[in-house]
């Protein structure tokens, strides 16, 4: 009997030692344990962020065609007195003088023709279209063939149909395009958040519209053809007017933020990017990118 408790008192001693030693190696890997697992988590916040990146940056070039892709109207000749305005947010347009522009980035001016676009052809003068549209009373629309362009004026809209003048009767018997005409300006200023967002105002009246947050600073180029042959021929880094007759695409350069980046600050590093205007952009990887992208203009 006695034998026997001998036995259990050194079972026991012996468990008591291991559970002694397998919390002496517990207490002695954990942290490199925790650490381990730290910078694991660290790593999978950081590649998701850059993956968040990669998708926020689709997204930004996408939107900048879909806003832009319409500056020229579809015409195979372009009237010679048709502009784009490209201009520095330190010199504002009075439309935009209720509004915070943003000084170091810019803004243009230019016409979305054919949010609204149909084939036809023109048989009297005014007619009716069927085209369903955004466009109301006293809206421009513009019908254009390879032989003219006609500026018209939408002078009614029911439910069905739209009645539209052209200014001329030229166009009766021609085949052609008619499109809606909608002049914007599209700026960087303080979105609804607080931080920089992308905006645009109407360029004779109505609201202006938040159209894309997390947008920080914003330079437009336009891409030119000097000689007519409808290549790219320059960029043009200067401010100022260009003639639709020339413009080709525009070269887009952004600064962005994910609004809901998960890594700590002291994770983020200092970046430049040398800007074609000639200046350098400042911002902290990963939590703020730089993207480029070319837009490339229909209706040539």
């Amino acid at each position: 009997m006695n034998r026997l408790m001998n036995v259990r008192v050194k079972i026991k001693g012996s468990l008591l030692l291991e559970l002694l030693v397998a919390c002496a190696l517990i207490s002695l890997f954990l942290p490199f344990l925790v650490s381990a697992i730290a910078r694991l988590q660290e790593r999978h916040f950081l590649a998701q962020t850059y993956q968040d990146q990669h998708e926020i940056k689709a997204a930004i070039d996408a939107h900048f065609q879909s806003q832009w892709s319409r500056l020229v109207p579809a015409n195979c000749r372009l009237n010679g007195a048709l502009f784009l305005t490209i201009q520095s947010g330190e010199s504002p347009p009075v439309r935009l003088a209720s509004r915070t522009v943003s000084e170091t980035s810019d803004w243009i001016q230019g016409t979305d023709y054919g949010l609204c676009r149909s084939a036809m052809t023109v048989s009297g003068n005014p007619f009716e279209t069927d085209l369903s549209c955004h466009w109301k009373a006293g809206d421009r629309a513009t019908f254009s063939s390879c032989a003219l362009s006609n500026i018209g004026q939408v002078l009614s809209v029911s439910s069905h149909s739209s009645k539209i003048a052209l200014t001329d009767d030229l166009a009766i018997g021609q085949s052609g395009i008619l499109e809606s005409q909608d002049g914007f300006y599209w700026y960087v200023s303080p979105g609804k958040e607080g931080s920089n967002a992308f905006w645009r105002t109407p360029e004779e009246s109505g609201n202006s519209l938040e159209l894309l947050n997390g947008i920080e600073r914003l330079s437009v180029f336009p891409l030119l053809d000097d000689d007519d042959n409808g290549l790219v021929d320059s960029i043009d880094t200067r401010y100022g007017q260009y003639s639709l007759k020339k413009l080709r695409a525009l070269w887009v350069e952004y600064q962005y933020r994910l609004t809901d980046c998960k890594l700590d600050r002291q994770d983020a590093f200092a970046q430049d990017y040398h800007s074609m205007r000639g200046g350098d952009w400042h911002y902290l990887a990963p939590c703020q990118g730089i993207g480029n992208h070319i837009v490339v203009l229909k209706g040539m």
